[in-house]
């Protein structure tokens, strides 16, 4: 049996038990595929992130949920980026190559940013089956990133809505939707200090409600920007759990920032 160091960490947040909780796994190289969906499997948080030391300083990044690997994820980048800077005083700014291209991450005096593609999201029909399932609430819907965005009403429509997941997972299957779901609205009421408030409903990759979801602010914080006439934006992810972030565009890149601490580290033993 051999020992590897495992790391979980609450992410867009300060505080222990609220964000998006990620398992870090650090190795000398990436294991097979099935072994890192396996230990996915068993972590059963929204992601584990597998890094592995470049030659050149740089590291090389992958993230797992508990039924897929995923080509981007922002929480889980973020938990990485903190156990590599707090827990083995790794040098600054930790750049990772991904799927989606190198993301950048430098701490902060507000936690940690990560530089990312920003991914433009396209105005699309919005179906009856989609309205039926989100009980008539969205009044326009988008696509992004295999993704549907529904806009609801108000933030308090979002925070307060109740899934089917069964349904929402059932859209799935339609063509060129093969994650999930976001719902959003402007900041207003009890979310008024925030630009704009979002859920995001994946049941397909195994998650029914991703706590707080950083790679879909990497499509937000355009639409909205421009939306909004703002360059920089506070964003909320209304889900049990909850947490902030703050989004910065700048051209073809959204930078996002967001807190983390540390929940536990640990040992995994491998054959």
């Amino acid at each position: 049996m051999r020992l590897y160091p495992i790391y979980q960490v609450d992410v867009f947040t300060n505080e222990l038990f609220k964000g998006n909780p990620a398992a870090v796994v650090t190795a000398e190289r990436f294991f097979s595929c099935k072994k890192m969906q396996a230990i996915a499997a068993e972590n059963n948080l929204s992601e584990t992130a597998y890094v592995v030391a470049r030659a050149d300083g740089d590291y090389d990044l992958r993230w797992f949920t508990p039924t897929h690997e995923v080509d981007f994820c922002g929480h889980a980048t973020i938990a990485t980026a903190h156990v590599l800077i707090s827990k083995m005083s790794k040098p600054t700014p930790v750049n990772f190559y991904t799927k989606v291209g190198c993301l950048q991450v430098s701490p902060t005096n507000k936690g940690y940013e990560m530089c990312a593609p920003a991914f433009p999201m396209h105005n699309i029909k919005l179906t009856e089956r989609v309205s039926t399932t989100f009980s008539k609430l969205p009044t326009s819907a988008w696509h992004s990133r295999k993704n549907i965005f529904l806009m609801f009403p108000n933030s308090d429509e979002v925070a307060n809505f109740k899934p089917n997941f069964s349904a929402i997972k059932a859209l799935s299957s339609q063509k060129g939707v093969d994650d999930g779901i976001i719902i959003m609205a402007s900041g207003d009421g009890e979310f008024a200090k925030y630009d704009f408030v979002s859920r995001y409903f994946v049941p397909a990759f195994g998650i029914n409600e991703d706590p707080v979801t950083g790679s879909n602010h990497a499509s937000l914080a355009p639409f909205w920007g421009k939306r909004l006439g703002k360059s920089t934006m506070h964003a909320y992810q209304a889900s049990t759990r909850g947490g902030g972030l703050i989004v910065r565009l700048a051209q073809d890149r959204v930078y996002i920032t967001g807190q983390a601490i540390t929940y536990m580290q640990g040992e995994l033993y491998l054959p």
